[in-house]
């Protein structure tokens, strides 16, 4: 698959990705050399990056790599989940998918799966979307009733959906943990709602309807890791993996 991006980029050398070819223009050849000293690299105009790419937000590089989509039975095979797993019942757009995964490996997310049911294959703009925290954390797209099934065995499964009789300020969270969304239309399906231990509503307290999903993932993950260490006696969250001083607000970030 050929991505693209400056911080796509970055990514993909942080997580010792070997690109098959790169693509780049030609103020940016120290930059790729620099991230990818043994790989083939060829400066070409930048229309020719958009004709590779097939998208005008390439920032000036495109990246051939192979993309591998785990199975959940390869992702079980060799992990367990140890914190959460986000899982997305019918969300179609891409944008919202690629802020999720960002979202969920910031936190420290066991992985992203997306139920085959009306979900989108994995593209090149979720990639960009996620920010190349795509390459960070496993991607999965199965039935969702073989997935949940699955899950219910070693988590506590979790819907966020406003038929929730529980506001997620009086939810007592439990890891590990799936913690499932709908699309912005349908909400949660009714077969994922009977999998699930409890629903979950974020109470609202302005006018407007309704929250993005990637928004209410957000509040939800964090949320859903506070309650579980508040429960523990552990605010400081020591014990939780992958906890890291965020750079946001000292480096910026490019998409």
């Amino acid at each position: 698959m050929v991505v693209y991006g400056k911080q796509v980029a970055k990514e993909i050398a942080k997580a010792r990705i070997k690109p098959k070819r790169i693509w780049v223009k030609k103020n940016l050849y120290e930059f790729a050399k620099k991230l990818f000293p043994n790989s083939e690299i060829r400066i070409v105009h930048p229309n020719i990056i958009s004709k590779i790419s097939n998208s005008e937000e390439h920032q000036g590089i495109a990246i051939l790599v192979d993309i591998k989509q785990k199975t959940l039975k390869d992702f079980l095979s060799t992990k367990k989940v140890k914190n959460f797993v986000v899982f997305l019942d019918g969300v179609q757009d891409v944008g919202n998918i690629g802020n999720i995964i960002r979202i969920s490996e910031f936190f420290g997310g066991d992985a992203v799966i997306m139920s085959s049911e009306k979900s989108p294959d994995i593209t090149p703009a979720m990639i960009k979307s996620s920010s190349g925290s795509f390459f960070h954390i496993d991607i999965i797209k199965e039935k969702r009733k073989a997935v949940l099934g699955e899950l219910k065995e070693m988590t506590k499964i979790y819907c966020f959906d406003v038929r929730g009789n529980k506001d997620i300020f009086n939810t007592k969270f439990e890891f590990p943990a799936t913690l499932c969304f709908g699309s912005e239309d349908e909400g949660v399906s009714s077969e994922t709602l009977e999998f699930s231990d409890e629903v979950v509503r974020i109470p609202k307290f302005g006018k407007t309807e309704s929250l993005n999903v990637a928004s209410s993932v957000a509040i939800a993950v964090s949320l859903a890791i506070f309650s579980h260490h508040y429960s523990q006696g552990n605010l400081s969250l020591s014990s939780y993996p992958k906890t890291q001083p965020s750079q946001g607000s000292s480096e910026k970030q490019e998409g």
